[in-house]
């Protein structure tokens, strides 16, 4: 029953993923401007501190708050790269990558010596990522750089978090996080070009139909987050990671199906070159991912 839970879960980050890539594309809302709205909007767990307030040591303060800096910055990052690239190609790239980020974190801070199951997964992983990646003309540019670093800040705020979340409760602590993301608000505020982006005011017929869109993706994206941590709670961390796969899997044929029937909301390459290599890129990846978590 968890595999199905999971694999479910998974499909409604694959919608929430090609929501995100319809409103910056189709709708074309600025990257900055639609992290800014979503930074706010997780601002609101606020008003649920009263319920959750719980005192930490500074240490920890100060961890959830680094966490929420480097979660607002690899939301930014990520929305860019996915203005500029297919979904499907984006969204496996960079969390395909962040494990292997994660180990190297780990090495680093000398929380162990790699297994061979994940030395193993790294071969798979890394490879997997740069064939979902390669397109013809520009493959080594500055698109595949900013995917990169974008894998590299998401693993950064895994790491982050992992550390302040250890005391008090999970909701007090994730309220913290989104206030060190507010910090990268003021930042986005404060910065001239960057507010005009945000508050750019553009006569838009389909303005009030983009602004539902973006409520309703946010309360699925909220919705999903919780499902995902009550599938985690149940204590299968290994199953729901090791199915990630289904994520970048349901992107595919998903970016598929709307480029043949819906080509204005979602364009994607669709040719069974281009298919074929997605596939073998994402077959790389997932058993990299299920080596990872075995």
């Amino acid at each position: 029953m968890i595999v199905f839970l999971t694999i479910f879960q998974y499909f409604i980050q694959a919608t929430v993923d090609l929501m995100d890539k319809f409103l910056i594309t189709a709708r074309k809302v600025e990257p900055v401007a639609y992290t800014f709205y979503t930074l706010v909007m997780g601002l609101l767990l606020i008003l649920f501190w009263p319920w959750n307030y719980y005192a930490l040591p500074v240490k920890f303060i100060l961890l959830n708050l680094l966490s929420g800096v480097a979660f607002s910055l690899a939301m930014y990052v990520f929305f860019k790269a996915l203005s500029q690239g297919e979904t499907s190609r984006v969204v496996p790239y960079i969390f395909g990558l962040v494990p292997v980020f994660d180990l190297g974190l780990a090495i680093v801070t000398g929380r162990g010596v790699p297994s061979t199951n994940e030395i193993a997964a790294i071969f798979l992983l890394v490879p997997g990522a740069l064939l979902i990646s390669h397109q013809k003309g520009g493959f080594w540019g500055k698109h595949v750089a900013i995917k990169t670093l974008s894998a590299f800040l998401f693993s950064a705020y895994y790491f982050l978090w992992q550390f302040g979340a250890h005391v008090g409760p999970v909701m007090n602590n994730l309220i913290w996080n989104r206030i060190g993301a507010a910090a990268v608000l003021v930042i986005l505020l404060v910065y001239v070009p960057y507010r005009k982006k945000i508050f750019a005011i553009k006569k838009d017929k389909k303005k009030k139909s983009t602004a539902a869109i973006f409520l309703f993706k946010q309360v699925l994206g909220g919705a999903n987050f919780i499902f995902l941590s009550f599938l985690l709670a149940l204590d299968k961390i290994v199953i729901v990671n090791s199915l990630q796969g289904f994520r970048y899997v349901f992107l595919l044929l998903f970016g598929l199906l709307l480029s043949k029937t819906r080509n204005h909301l979602i364009s994607e390459e669709s040719e069974i070159k281009i298919f074929s290599q997605k596939s073998f890129g994402i077959i790389l990846v997932f058993i990299g991912t299920i080596l990872l978590f075995i």
